[in-house]
């Protein structure tokens, strides 16, 4: 954190188990995720970036969204500039994120709650619960 960095947000991240980076396959977002890992790294090493708001390009056929285009992107940028102990964690663009925050519910009182939401929102709802397990797994 730059010097004028809050206490609070040093005290937080310097407290924390790990901190989850979310990047855009953008490139303001890019540069700015890469400027927050530079400045959380000084205080804690646990850093994983979530790759977010990825969508399948024209023509792209994977069966796991750490292959998409955006999600690949990401790594390469975080790997080249940062290095490779950084792990890249998938998260596709949904609609769910609206949802949950204008309802107030989890994905999953969402899903509990409604059918059609348990089959829209399965695969996002898969990638919360590899990130929660990494996490888990990693920094429990």
């Amino acid at each position: 954190m730059s010097r004028d960095a809050r206490p609070s947000i040093v005290s937080a991240v310097s407290q924390s188990d790990v901190v989850l980076v979310p990047i855009y396959n953008e490139l303001k977002c890019i540069h700015a995720g890469i400027h927050t890992i530079r400045e959380l790294q000084p205080y804690n090493k646990n850093i994983v970036v979530v790759a977010t708001k990825l969508v399948k390009r024209k023509g792209e056929t994977f069966k796991d969204w750490a292959d998409s285009e955006d999600a690949k992107n990401i790594k390469a940028v975080v790997d080249h500039t940062i290095g490779q102990g950084i792990n890249v964690l998938p998260l596709k663009f949904s609609r769910a994120f609206d949802t949950i925050f204008e309802q107030e519910l989890s994905i999953r009182q969402l899903m509990e709650k409604d059918a059609l939401a348990r089959y829209t929102y399965r695969d996002v709802a898969a990638q919360f619960d590899n990130l929660l397990s990494y996490i888990e797994t990693h920094y429990a």
